[in-house]
């Protein structure tokens, strides 16, 4: 896998959600090309993320063991606050 910062490696800018769906496709496709199991890409993915959000993603159900339940978790978290900041906004 391609090492956090490189050019190669996947990004997400946390304050920016709209940039997750892009971010889980190119890790997808890069867990794929290496043949990543589920637990690795669990581990793995955490490293592309900034420290706060590295400890947030770690804590949700899945890290660790099941990539499509993290995945499922990180997207629902994310979901929600878009919600809640459009009911906030309105």
């Amino acid at each position: 896998m391609p090492a956090p910062g490189s050019k190669q490696a996947p990004e997400f800018d946390s304050w920016n959600p709209k940039e997750l769906k892009e971010f889980l496709e190119k890790f997808k496709e890069l867990a794929e090309r290496y043949s990543l199991i589920t637990k690795e890409r669990t581990k793995i993915m955490v490293k592309y993320m900034d420290k706060e959000m590295k400890k947030f993603w770690k804590r949700l159900e899945g890290y660790g063991n099941n990539y499509a339940t993290l995945k499922r978790k990180i997207v629902g978290a994310y979901l929600k606050t878009l919600l809640e900041n459009k009911l906030i906004v309105a």
